[in-house]
């Protein structure tokens, strides 16, 4: 197939809706012939859309000008309706949604952090892990957590203490999870001696904050786990349905805890 008519077809997948897509691919494959005029003008009258008829257009006159396969109508609706099915499979293994926390923009319909972050502990089966600098005051998600735990959920923890961090923050994990969620669960802990430093002796920090839930979503954030992060500040981050990119998240941090540059918080 012709570079051109590709790139034509895949345009017009990205482009249009299911049932306009449906509807050429029905008349194309009803037809069963060559290009022609009378073929053409079937497709695009019934089209109010300038943009579609525009991108139609440009797809049969590059099916017009590919002599290399021959194709009839009906092949061409096949390739259409291939391409359309490998787009829509696609999207729902990488699926990728914004979430923010603060002033609100009434056109724009975006969950907030702590919704996020309640679903994806809610909804958990079988593994979680909660990667997060500062820990303190999450009432309720504290209570979703224990309800997974109760449900047989592994839950891994990776955070920042007052020690680890060299008192960079001020509250450790027993005062937020209590000794039930602690006892439970795998903590694990950035060491200072295993930290690199700057010339000045500066300490780097564990910065990361997000969410691995089944290992197949992905929330990745700048929200702290914290009462201020999760309500009153301006935070972003995004959901993401993806088992390969979580995949990486979670053999990164298994590779640190392999190479013990994460290690288990001493009790």
């Amino acid at each position: 197939m012709a570079s051109s008519l590709l790139k034509e077809i895949h345009l017009i997948v990205g482009l249009l809706p299911r049932s306009v897509l449906g509807e050429l691919t029905a008349v194309l494959a009803r037809t069963n012939s060559p290009y022609g005029e009378a073929l053409a003008n079937s497709v695009l009258q019934p089209l109010n859309n300038p943009r579609f008829r525009r991108a139609i257009s440009d797809m049969l006159a590059a099916w017009k000008e590919d002599s290399s396969l021959g194709w009839s109508s009906r092949e061409l609706a096949a390739a259409i309706y291939s391409a359309a099915y490998t787009a829509a499979t696609i999207r729902q293994e990488l699926a990728v949604e914004l979430v923010w926390t603060g002033p609100a923009s009434s056109g724009l319909a975006i969950r907030r952090t702590d919704q996020v972050l309640l679903q994806l502990i809610r909804e958990c089966q079988k593994d979680l892990t909660l990667i997060s600098f500062a820990i303190y005051k999450i009432p309720e998600i504290v209570e979703a957590i224990v309800a997974a735990l109760n449900r047989g959920v592994s839950l891994r923890i990776v955070a920042e203490t007052p020690e680890s961090g060299d008192g960079k923050i001020a509250f450790g994990l027993q005062a937020t999870f209590g000794p039930e969620i602690m006892r439970r669960s795998q903590v694990l802990i950035w060491p200072m001696e295993k930290r690199p430093a700057n010339v000045a002796g500066k300490y780097g920090s564990l910065h990361v904050k997000g969410a691995v839930a089944d290992g197949a979503r992905l929330f990745i954030t700048s929200a702290n786990l914290t009462e201020y992060a999760l309500s009153l500040n301006m935070e972003m981050g995004v959901l993401i349905r993806n088992q390969e990119l979580a995949g990486q998240v979670l053999s990164q941090i298994d590779q640190l805890v392999l190479e013990a540059i994460l290690v288990p918080l001493p009790h």
